[in-house]
């Protein structure tokens, strides 16, 4: 999986960006409000989702690691694939979607074009009790914190391992990187 992109966006288009790292372009798509933040000729780092089929390749772009997982919660329910996943993000603020699951709120979801009354009902039976979970772990951006591992010379995989391993009550990035140090100091090699 590439796990983020760092480049210059050449293009903007209508639900996508294309940017370029070292003399190759990729086309990623993201949502609206990620969208609209973007500027052509900036430099910018995306943390992103693959998606494979066997006849399609789509990279997902998205602005933080909160946004990123509430798209594969999204993309993983029955019904939802990527494409819809994508326009759910790009309706609904993930503050409105939390508070619309939480409080089993169908209107909200139903105004996501392809979203019918069902897809909403399974939304909310999938993903209400994973919010908490969700809001928790990944509030805290990660990505900094294996990107810090990594320039210290671990590997990725240890770096992953390591942010697993810290608990979900420490939110400040500083005290989450001591810990993942902490976590791979007694971790054998």
């Amino acid at each position: 999986m590439i796990y983020s992109l760092e480049g210059k966006i050449i293009e903007k288009g209508t639900d996508y960006i294309a940017i370029e790292i070292n003399g190759i372009s990729y086309q990623v798509f993201v949502t609206d409000f990620f969208l609209e933040k973007i500027e052509t000729d900036q430099t910018l780092k995306l943390f992103t989702y693959l998606h494979l089929r066997e006849n399609l390749v789509m990279l997902f772009g998205f602005e933080n690691c909160q946004e990123r997982e509430y798209f594969k919660k999204l993309n993983d329910i029955s019904g939802i694939g990527p494409k819809s996943a994508i326009n759910v993000l790009s309706m609904i603020k993930i503050k409105d979607l939390e508070q619309a699951i939480l409080e089993e709120n169908l209107a909200i979801l139903t105004k996501v074009s392809g979203i019918g009354r069902k897809t909403a009902e399974r939304i909310i039976l999938e993903l209400k009790g994973k919010i908490g979970k969700m809001t928790q772990t990944t509030s805290n951006d990660d990505g900094v914190i294996i990107d810090a591992l990594i320039s210290m010379g671990y590997t990725i995989s240890q770096a992953r391992l390591a942010v697993r391993k810290i608990s979900p009550e420490i939110t400040k990035t500083e005290k989450r990187i001591k810990e993942a140090l902490k976590a791979l100091s007694r971790t054998p090699v």
